[in-house]
């Protein structure tokens, strides 16, 4: 890992609070960001914030492949947020698109976009990482790559992103109305104005948006779902890559390179081939509900995983944390078990953009409640990374509950996440029982 690569610590126990730090370091710098991205995006158009966010995506990426101390590596990061804004503005070209009668099909391709990148990524990082140890007599030779191990994972990565840059400049359209309206100068430019003059985009404010229940509802329970998301990324990298002694699994970096690999791929079929069935068959607040329930459970199965490890590894593998032995089947169908668990919650990542796009107070609104919850995502993302893997590290390191705190604490949090589902309202049910109030009258 960067960080036992970077020294930033002689004892492995405490690498998870400097992992923590350059995790959360990216969305504390998206917080304060993601908002006026969105906002311009309303004003511009989605197309060039997208393009632009893209851009920032690749020099950021290429700048932490470059890190030789921790300093570098929390800047880069810190550059990456702050550029970043790009999950706003893409639920906001979605939602311009679509209705209720695709919503379900649309918004999972957002998931199924990070499940390719839970595939690629990590076995990008695990396979090209350290090229004078991987390709001594190629790659390995050129003295920058040589110089910094990370890098060529970096490179190869910022270029798929330029690749999604020079595609989008000649093939994204824009969905902005205002700025197709403009771009096509069409008959209903002045419809578009006039409907305008009625809600100017300066008057939607932050107040008129947060004055509605039902957003606060489902603004409440999206922070704790990323919470959770955030934190099992986090702490299944952590384990697995700690010794089974401390709790962890002894797995090399390529290892779990494939093993999230397998986890994207699973999340994928799920998101694409289940979750509109679901969505379809079930009502958003019964379905969610559903959803969230199996986070809990994640937390409650990984233990148990270093349990399987202990009583399959031999006994040398124990006592030296520097020897690796292979990992038996009966631990890897374990790991698979639980990432699959993993990728069907995940879907409730997809059930709550259509909530939040019901919520939105009116359609003139749409821009900015994703901007909104995206800096509500942003606070969790910030401080889900430090949270838990500090408690990851305090839990092993001082054996609290034998090193299961870590896995009580986020056991509870999953509970919490869950029963806040039972106050999030679903504006298009809501909106749907008014009008049939009204009609009654």
């Amino acid at each position: 890992m960067m960080m036992e690569d970077l020294h930033v610590t002689d004892k492995p126990s405490d690498i998870g609070y400097y992992s923590g730090a350059v995790d959360s370091i990216f969305a504390v710098c998206q917080l304060f960001t993601v908002l006026q991205w969105g906002r311009l995006s309303d004003r511009i158009g989605r197309k060039p914030v997208l393009l632009f966010g893209l851009t920032g995506v690749a020099l950021s990426t290429s700048l932490f492949g470059l890190s030789r101390s921790l300093i570098w590596a929390i800047c880069a990061r810190s550059l990456a947020g702050a550029l970043s804004g790009n999950a706003a503005v893409v639920q906001s070209m979605i939602s311009e698109i679509t209705d209720e009668t695709n919503q379900g099909q649309a918004f999972p391709l957002t998931g199924l976009a990070w499940s390719l990148g839970c595939i690629f990524g990590p076995m990008i990082g695990g396979n090209f990482v350290d090229p004078a140890k991987r390709f001594p007599t190629t790659i390995g030779t050129i003295p920058v790559f040589a110089n910094n191990p990370y890098l060529l994972p970096c490179v190869v990565s910022a270029s798929l992103t330029m690749c999604s840059i020079t595609f989008g400049i000649f093939f994204l359209k824009e969905t902005l109305p205002s700025k197709i309206a403009v771009n096509e100068k069409s008959a209903h430019r002045l419809s578009f104005g006039r409907e305008n003059e009625k809600l100017p985009q300066k008057q939607v404010s932050i107040k008129y948006i947060l004055a509605s229940p039902i957003i606060k509802s489902v603004f409440k329970n999206y922070f704790l779902l990323s919470a959770l998301g955030t934190s099992t990324d986090v702490v299944f990298i952590l384990m697995a890559y700690t010794p089974v002694r401390l709790g962890g699994l002894s797995r090399t970096p390529e290892e779990i390179g494939y093993a999230l690999a397998f986890s994207g791929m699973a999340g994928g079929i799920i998101q694409v081939l289940i979750f509109p069935v679901l969505q379809r068959k079930y009502k958003n607040i019964p379905l969610y509900r559903a959803l969230m329930s199996l986070w809990p459970l994640i937390f409650a199965l990984l233990p148990f995983i270093n349990i399987i490890a202990r009583m399959t590894l031999p006994a040398e593998a124990l006592l030296d944390d520097d020897l690796r032995f292979p990992a038996s089947p009966l631990v890897w169908m374990s790991i698979g078990v639980v990432l699959s668990v993993f990728r069907m919650a995940s879907m409730s990542y997809s059930l709550n953009v259509i909530l939040i796009k019901n919520a939105a107070p009116s359609q003139e609104a749409l821009g900015s409640t994703f901007g909104l919850s995206q800096s509500v995502a942003c606070i969790a993302r910030a401080a889900s990374p430090a949270f838990v893997s500090s408690i990851f590290a305090v839990s092993k390191k001082y054996q609290i509950l034998g090193g299961n705190f870590v896995w009580l604490a986020m056991f509870g949090i999953g509970l919490l996440a869950l029963w806040s589902t039972y106050q999030v309202v679903d504006g298009a049910e809501e909106r749907e029982r008014m009008k049939e109030e009204r009609n009654m009258f």
